[in-house]
């Protein structure tokens, strides 16, 4: 087939793609975590400081800093919309680096490279964990590009060359990126130095000058979120650690969790992921079978994407609760790590193993596709901007702010609503339900360091600072009513306004 038409082709698929992911992140629901995410990147470009002024549950702090940036560079309070589109553009280059990475491997065959890093692209738009996991105004998405491009770079250097210097530190730079969002993944990172560590070298002073490369830049990009933990060591504690373990007995206690053992039989029964499974065990039982006629100069190409694999998979069993979203990030890496078992199949004499290999992971493009249509289903609503979450949630909020013109802060657990209009919120409850809900189970001296309140301690801090308004209905009732309570409404003085959404808004007249 001539270039005239395969590159047309693969610009064609790739942007029907890149608008299925846009699809996805502006028509998914507004999510209960997103509240946090934005309100810390809001926070942040208002001059205050994570974990010291407010808090931010089970997560490190440079995602909200990239947030914070993207607000102030584009002096905006369209903060979901934003973070959103962060999230997007991640997901897309994701995709379009596992394109590349299969063209890359397939040199010798490109045209073949080509359609099966096309396939694994359909692979990964259309798994659903991926899918549900996508598109969030959280850090997931980052975080998987950081390690993405990770693997990219370390597969395309040349660890003989004078290059492999920057090219390790921009590696180190992009796991600590990772890890500085979401701590697991400095499992990753361990496992990323190991690798380096143990790569082939010319001499002992080549492997010491790689390693300290890795190290130099790692210590580097870990200066600012160490002088945040300075700032505030025991509120980095308490939201890190002590915070989400009493999340966790909460959860239990309440059973509004997922158990490991039902989320993990939940994702091995499905189309997709069971399909790609298959596909991992046939490519193993082949390559094992054909070992003999296999020779492989430099291994850990070969074996880093199965690694990292296996790595995500034991991140999701660290945390003491299991969601949706721990399974769909090892996916990316799975369907990476077909590509050079694939090349191998391809040269070898006898092409009924690679043909086998294909036709299966062309199977698996297919069954994901007509097993998960909502993909395609959701691409004509981007015809229509007033349907997308971020734009009807920015149009609650300038309602909600046009009918609260106090300076005073407005008592919510679902602090969106108030800062995209331009309204002030209690930091205390910045990070929504994730601290009230356990804040009372905390000494009064931690409840102070981490600056939050619960709702036997919400009357004080009502009564030293009186609402402006009450926004309520976005969170589940039995962890509202103590504000709708505490805030003292009357009639006589107080408006209300119910949304589309279910959200109702409380407002001094």
């Amino acid at each position: 087939m001539p270039p005239k038409i395969i590159n047309p082709l693969v610009f064609l698929i790739l942007g029907f793609l890149s608008l299925a992911i846009v699809a996805n992140s502006m028509t998914k629901p507004l999510g209960h975590d997103e509240q946090m995410y934005c309100a810390g990147g809001a926070l942040l470009a208002q001059g205050k400081m994570i974990y010291k002024d407010f808090s931010y549950v089970a997560q490190m702090p440079y995602h909200p800093l990239f947030c914070a940036a993207l607000f102030k560079v584009l002096n905006t309070t369209h903060y979901l919309l934003t973070a959103r589109i962060l999230s997007t553009v991640c997901d897309i280059v994701i995709t379009v680096c596992i394109v590349i990475i299969y063209r890359r491997v397939f040199n010798s065959f490109p045209i073949t490279g080509l359609f099966l890093g096309l396939g694994a692209a359909f692979l990964y738009v259309f798994n659903p964990f991926v899918d549900y996991a996508n598109g969030f105004a959280w850090n997931h998405d980052l975080v998987i590009l950081c390690v993405v491009l990770s693997l990219w770079i370390f597969q395309t250097t040349d660890f003989e060359r004078q290059s492999q210097y920057w090219r390790t530190a921009l590696i180190g730079s992009l796991l600590t990126l990772a890890t500085c969002m979401r701590i697991t993944t400095a499992l990753v990172q361990v496992l990323v130095f190991i690798v380096l560590l143990f790569q082939p070298a010319q001499s002992g002073k080549q492997r010491l000058k790689r390693v300290a490369t890795f190290s130099i830049a790692t210590a580097i990009g870990l200066i600012w979120p160490i002088w945040v933990v300075v700032l505030a060591p025991r509120a980095f504690f308490l939201n890190l650690f002590w915070i989400p373990k009493l999340n966790s007995q909460w959860l239990h206690l309440t059973g509004m969790l997922y158990t490991k053992p039902g989320m993990t039989m939940t994702f091995l029964t499905t189309p997709a992921s069971f399909l790609l499974i298959l596909t991992t065990i046939y490519l193993c039982v082949i390559l094992i079978r054909n070992r003999d006629k296999l020779t492989l100069s430099d291994k850990m190409p070969v074996l880093l994407p199965a690694m990292l694999v296996v790595v995500f998979f034991i991140i999701a069993f660290i945390p003491p609760t299991m969601w949706v979203q721990y399974f769909a990030a090892p996916i990316p890496f799975l369907i990476i790590s077909f590509a050079y078992p694939l090349l191998y199949l391809r040269k070898l004499t006898n092409d009924k193993p690679f043909i086998i290999a294909a036709v299966l992971m062309a199977a698996c493009a297919v069954v994901s596709v007509i097993s998960y249509p909502i993909v395609l289903q959701r691409v004509p609503r981007l015809l229509y901007p007033q349907s997308w979450t971020p734009i009807k949630v920015h149009h609650i909020s300038e309602d909600i702010a046009e009918k609260t013109k106090s300076p005073k802060p407005v008592l919510t657990l679902s602090p969106l609503f108030a800062l995209e209009g331009g309204r002030n919120i209690y930091t205390e409850l910045s990070a929504g339900p994730f601290v009230y809900r356990v804040a009372d189970l905390l000494s009064p001296a931690d409840r102070k360091i981490a600056n939050t309140v619960g709702s036997e301690t919400l009357q004080q801090l009502l009564e030293n600072c009186p609402p402006s308004a009450l926004i309520v209905g976005f969170e589940p009732r039995f962890l509202e009513i103590t504000l709708f309570k505490t805030a003292g409404l009357k009639e006589d003085t107080w408006g209300e306004k119910t949304y589309h959404n279910g959200l109702v808004l409380y407002f001094r007249r």
